[in-house]
């Protein structure tokens, strides 16, 4: 029995030894992945901030605009010199006197900068293989051009109004027997391209009366704005369609027709689509060999 005894003791001591070496083991490794994953955040954040400054720059913002890295790890994109996507977005953007909340949005993919420069914080220019950039108009801005476009004192006031997409036909087409468009059942907004349909619904004081309509318009790009052509118009009441005085009509619509500026995309990228989505009017474009912080 004491022979059985002492060989189960020596069995257990070399087991708790390798069982200390493996915990061991597991704890210097979970302390050198946590030092890597604080390594990898902390030279994004240096990164980011790095393109930040050169994204105001070239923006011309007061503000710094959030940067984004995308990636699985930053090191790793480091060691490589190319860093796979960045995300840059500045809102409330003022544009000209007319719009005072746009937002600028950028995706930058293939973006080239040397270990040495994003380690010592001396980034100057940053070639970038493709740029999509965005800039969103918000319903708030447009209101205010839209009241801003207006000198004719048959519309007091334009309130709450909404943007919502619609296809070209919609816009072009009021229907057959003279109703309200169906708003539950309208056509969503057509292929991205040049040119989309879009509705703005909002409250208009005529005559101090407060009325509620829907203006069918269609969107086009422009140098440097978007065009708004108003098409035909519709009063939203509970007591059925009611038609305003032609020269009511006209006048509504030549106030809700208008160039909004948008002032240049992101990084010299050429304007090439229209889109509508609800509550925002964006103009969109690509690019290729940029550079940031050029110029």
């Amino acid at each position: 029995m004491t022979s059985t005894t002492n060989t189960g003791r020596a069995q257990a001591g070399p087991r708790r030894g390798r069982s200390k070496v493996v915990r061991r083991l597991v704890i210097s490794l979970v302390v050198l992945l946590a030092l890597l994953v604080a390594a990898d955040f902390g030279a994004a954040a240096v990164f980011e901030h790095e393109v930040s400054q050169r994204a105001k720059q070239q923006f011309g913002l007061a503000d710094d605009p959030s940067v984004k890295v995308g990636g699985f790890s930053f090191l790793a994109q480091v060691a490589a010199g190319e860093y796979d996507s960045v995300t840059v977005d500045a809102k409330g953007v003022p544009v000209q006197d007319v719009l005072r909340d746009v937002d600028v949005h950028a995706d930058l993919r293939g973006i080239t900068a040397p270990l040495s420069e994003v380690v010592s914080g001396s980034l100057k220019q940053i070639p970038v293989r493709e740029v999509e950039g965005q800039v969103r108009i918000k319903a708030a801005d447009v209101n205010r051009a839209l009241q801003a476009n207006q000198s004719n004192s048959a519309i007091a006031s334009i309130t709450n109004l909404t943007i919502e997409p619609a296809a070209k036909s919609l816009v072009a087409t009021a229907p057959a027997d003279g109703s309200e468009t169906d708003l539950d059942s309208v056509e969503t907004a057509d292929t991205e391209g040049a040119t989309a349909g879009v509705r703005l619904c909002g409250t208009v004081e005529i005559a101090g009366q407060s009325t509620e309509l829907c203006v069918f318009s269609v969107i086009s790009l422009e140098q440097g704005s978007i065009a708004i052509d108003a098409k035909r118009l519709e009063l939203r009441s509970a007591a059925g369609t009611t038609r305003l005085p032609s020269a009511i009509e006209g006048v509504i619509l030549e106030v809700f027709s208008r160039s909004l500026p948008t002032g240049e995309l992101p990084f010299d990228v050429t304007p090439t689509a229209v889109t509508v989505q609800s509550g925002v009017l964006t103009v969109k474009g690509k690019a290729s060999n940029v550079v940031l912080g050029q110029g």
